[in-house]
């Protein structure tokens, strides 16, 4: 078998949420962090927030990326760190506002600084590709490791991508693996790609086409561009191995969503 090269798909050295899964939408957030200001201050900030994400969203106003921004960027200026993540987005998009990286690296890190585990994500993405930041693996990884401390699923697969390739932090495959198995516990699908892929070809772990078949299929039945990976697996398992393969990522992904649901 042809070894199946392990895609940079767990949003790896890429802003915000990557080609696998959904975007992050700028919607109302549940965060609670605080902000240095008094109570009256946090309510008005957090109306700005509720205020841009219908604007970002189209939600109960036409969206205006443009009014969005606008909100946003009163919210953030406020301290709350939520909106100074998706102002920071924004601005790494170019939406409502002029795509300006430097300024995208300056809010994720306002909003990081106060432990907000997708800004710390996203600049730990920014550092791995050298974008608004001078490139520095070992930022990229610091920054990724408080937000996976925090149980983010995109951060613990981008960790796990540094130590696969070996980038900020030495080469461990045990350690990648584990990451990217934790990930896909959580629902990633760009981990359960990482962590089939490295099933598949022996990578940190005896090779097992009945686990990478199975991770390919929960990860596939997320996003389809998984699928073809999955049949170039099926191409060296017998039909049982196939039926027993489906059977386990059926109870898998059951097992997933009832994490998923427990866990909100």
């Amino acid at each position: 078998m042809k070894v199946l090269r392990l895609g940079l798909t767990a949003a790896a050295f890429t802003l915000g949420a990557s080609a696998d899964v959904a975007s992050r939408p700028p919607a109302f957030s549940s965060h609670q962090t605080e902000l240095g200001s008094t109570g009256l201050q946090r309510n008005q900030a957090e109306d700005d927030y509720w205020l841009a994400s219908q604007f970002a969203e189209g939600l109960t106003v036409e969206r205006d990326y443009s009014a969005a921004a606008r909100f946003y960027r009163k919210a953030a200026a406020a301290g709350f760190a939520p909106a100074q993540y998706q102002l920071g987005r924004m601005y790494e998009d170019g939406n409502g506002v002029e795509c300006d990286l430097t300024r995208a690296a300056a809010w994720f890190r306002k909003a990081a600084n106060q432990g907000d585990p997708e800004a710390q994500n996203d600049l730990g993405a920014l550092y791995a590709t050298g974008r608004g930041v001078p490139q520095d693996d070992g930022e990229a990884v610091r920054w990724y490791r408080l937000a996976a401390e925090q149980k983010d699923p995109e951060a613990t697969s981008n960790l796990g991508m540094m130590y696969f390739k070996g980038r900020g932090v030495a080469m461990d495959l045990t350690q990648a693996l584990l990451l990217f198995r934790r990930a896909a516990e959580q629902g990633y699908a760009g981990a359960q790609n990482n962590l089939a892929l490295m099933y598949a070809n022996g990578q940190g772990v005896n090779q097992d086409f009945i686990c990478a078949y199975a991770w390919l299929d929960i990860a596939a039945a997320q996003n389809p561009r998984f699928t073809e990976l999955r049949e170039q697996v099926a191409e060296e398992m017998t039909p049982d191995e196939i039926k027993r393969a489906r059977d386990w990522s059926i109870k898998k992904r059951e097992e997933i969503a009832h994490k998923g649901k427990e866990s909100r």
